[in-house]
């Protein structure tokens, strides 16, 4: 009997070392926004943004974990054990507003829950989390990707939509040094990736989106609030508004001339 639990014992020990090594790693993701942009402008708006909708493929874990290379988790629906917690849509409609608001770019930012929270903002942002795709293996690609778009409160009239994309591959770097089971260096190094890449989107949406409600707050902006580019081409019957001079007829052009010479 000692013999055969001596036997027993070294692996009994390991998996019991590794079982309590992944309870005590902290895996819950929380999105970091970088720091806010210098130089930029305040937009006198403020926007609200709502919890974003499901629109990743129906699974939370595809492939299997005896071959890595098939390995791949829907983030949207699910964590990774002992790695990392789900990037639910929620998730993401909150990085998205902490993300505007730290920016600075902004009169006001917050989420909010429901419809029934709005306060005085002049626009709303709705989006949809299409990829939220993530691979344990270095040969293929991790895909996120968002559909976003702004409402204008007055009316509900959208005013700016856009994609947003990434696809990239974990570097064979990133854990360097970190050993090969699973940790806390190596959660917070995955942490950290996921962070990167997702400012990277958000900057590139909030960065459009501003350059849009610029243009829709403008001094330049139509009696609709729309750019005029985007307006019907009518001329503004609203107050204020001036009619373009008329051009001068073929008499008037020459008599300028001669008194020109």
């Amino acid at each position: 009997m000692r013999g055969r639990s001596r036997g027993w014992g070294g692996p009994v020990v390991a998996a019991a070392v590794l079982l309590m090594a992944g309870c005590s790693v902290n895996s819950t993701f929380v999105y970091k926004p970088g720091p806010p942009e210098a130089g930029t402008a305040k937009l006198p708006v403020k926007v609200v943004v709502l919890p974003f909708k499901d629109g990743t493929e129906d699974f939370t874990k595809r492939g299997s974990e005896w071959n890595p290379d098939t390995l791949m988790f829907n983030l949207a629906k699910g964590g990774i054990g002992g790695t990392t917690t789900a990037l639910t849509p929620d998730l993401w409609a909150k990085a998205f507003a902490d993300d505007m608001a730290a920016s600075g770019s902004f009169r006001a930012v917050r989420f909010v829950y429901s419809p029934s929270e709005f306060v005085d903002e002049e626009f709303t942002i709705e989006g949809t989390v299409e990829k939220a795709y993530v691979v344990v293996t270095l040969l293929n690609s991790n895909e996120f990707a968002l559909g976003l778009r702004a409402l204008r409160m007055a009316d509900n009239r959208l005013v700016w939509e856009k994609e947003v994309t990434r696809a990239w591959k974990i570097q064979p770097t990133l854990y360097d040094g970190c050993g090969r089971v699973q940790n806390q260096c190596r959660a917070d190094r995955l942490h950290a990736e996921l962070n990167r890449v997702m400012r990277e989107m958000f900057a590139e949406a909030r960065t459009d989106l501003a350059a849009t409600l610029a243009a829709l707050s403008g001094s330049g902006a139509g009696e609709s609030g729309l750019p005029p580019a985007a307006s019907t081409g009518e001329a503004p019957q609203g107050k204020g508004a001036s009619s373009p001079p008329a051009p001068d007829s073929v008499e008037e052009t020459i008599e300028k001339i001669l008194k020109a010479k």
